[in-house]
């Protein structure tokens, strides 16, 4: 069972299962979840119309969640915010988000605004950390096909 430490009530969770943080997660191309830092994920990711600001604070803003292969993921449409945050064992073997871990390979988003539908949209890190790859299937990191890249 996974549950989200970050948000109160009136939030929704992004995520709702994660795998195994220390499992080499691929997708069809090979790539493999990378443990980084939080300051190596920190800034803003673009793919396609999608844009997602990740701050050093654990909160972010984001647009375009809802378009093209990242339509069916329930995320909302237009300007969101919320916070983010790793994953992380409880000890027991329940992954849930935690402000506290410094590290992870995989991201959890909790938007501000309640929504009729839950975002099922969890970020992999893949390629050393160059790349964050949207999945909606933990079982199958990089299922949707869209990578967010770094803009410099």
């Amino acid at each position: 069972m996974l549950r989200t430490l970050l948000a109160p009530a009136v939030r929704w969770t992004a995520a709702v299962l994660v795998t195994v943080v220390s499992a080499t997660a691929c997708d069809g191309s090979g790539a493999r979840a990378a443990t980084v830092p939080v300051d190596r994920v920190t800034g803003v990711w673009k793919a396609g119309q999608a844009t997602l600001a990740l701050t050093a604070d654990h909160t972010f803003t984001a647009s375009g969640l809802n378009e093209g292969k990242l339509t069916e993921t329930g995320c909302p449409a237009g300007h969101a915010d919320g916070d983010w945050a790793f994953f992380a064992d409880q000890g027991d073997g329940l992954y849930v988000t935690s402000r506290q871990a410094r590290s992870g390979s995989e991201i959890g988003l909790s938007f501000t605004e309640s929504s009729d539908e839950p975002c099922r949209l969890t970020l992999t890190v893949v390629d050393d950390g160059d790349t964050l790859c949207a999945t909606s299937d933990p079982d199958v990191p990089c299922d949707l096909g869209v990578r967010f890249t770094r803009e410099r």
